[in-house]
């Protein structure tokens, strides 16, 4: 069954464990991965260098490290860029 949330076509690390992706559609989100530090496959992301070093595998963000989340999740959970940059 093909995911329903379109594929991640770029990725841009912001400040304080923040992605800027860009989907296929044209949407632009913004991901916040400091939740997912916590468990023990993103602990080596706590390294900011290590955080820096992602790149686009299947349509989702995949780290150096072998950490990775579904598109779905980037989608679903990522804020409007738009409204997420206002705030920061």
């Amino acid at each position: 069954m093909k995911n329903m949330s379109p594929d991640i076509i770029k990725a841009e690390i912001l400040n304080d464990y923040k992605v800027l992706i860009t989907f296929s559609n044209s949407e632009v989100k913004v991901f916040d991965m400091s939740a997912y530090l916590k468990y023990p496959v993103f602990k080596p992301l706590e390294n900011k260098e290590e955080f820096r070093k992602i790149s686009i595998v299947d349509g989702t963000i995949e780290w150096e490290c072998g950490a990775e989340l579904s598109n779905d999740t980037f989608y679903i959970a990522g804020e409007e860029a738009e409204n997420s940059l206002l705030q920061m």
